[in-house]
Order: C-alpha cells, then structure tokens, then sequence
C-alpha cells in the first residue's frame, strides 16, 4: 500500500464534510458507514477481477483494522511524564 499523509486535521476536515452533507455522520459509526461505502464505489467501479476486489477488501479491512488498534493505543498511552533533576554516575 502506498504511505499515507493521514493527520487529524485531515480526518477532522473529511468528517466536517460528511456533516455537511448529512447531520447524522455526526455519529462517529454513521460517518464510517460513509467512508465505507466511497470505497465500495471506488472499488466496484474498477474493471478488475472478483476475486482481486476481494483481496483488496481483505488488505484494505486488515489496514483499518491496524490503524483503529494503533489510533486506541496511543489515547490510552500516558504522556511520558517530564523528569527534573540532576544524574550523577551511579545513581540507578
């Protein structure tokens, strides 16, 4: 897959827009359902083989799947907390 440019801002501005063009995709599972079906668009339009549309469904659930898992980890991740003071050899 190709390296992707994803920021916040970015999501921020795609769910703004789904908003926009139907309140209900306030709700975060609606707005996926959104997404999910461009996709579906993009790729059924494609003149391919079946079973190629389907790895790429596979690839593309695997990649969601990753990025959600990564996306929950790092809001339950603590801040590393800052450290003061001073380190002299030895000091464990």
């Amino acid at each position: 897959m190709s390296q992707l440019k994803l920021s916040t801002e970015l999501v921020s501005q795609m769910h703004q827009f789904l908003i926009q063009h139907d309140e209900n995709a306030q709700d975060p599972g609606v707005a996926s359902q959104y997404l999910c079906a461009v996709v579906g668009c993009l790729l059924g339009e494609q003149d391919m083989p079946e079973s190629q549309k389907e790895e790429i469904l596979a690839q593309l659930f695997a990649f969601t799947r990753h990025v959600t898992q990564d996306i929950a980890q790092q809001m339950h991740t603590p801040p590393p907390e800052a450290v003061v003071g001073i380190w002299k050899p030895g000091m464990g």
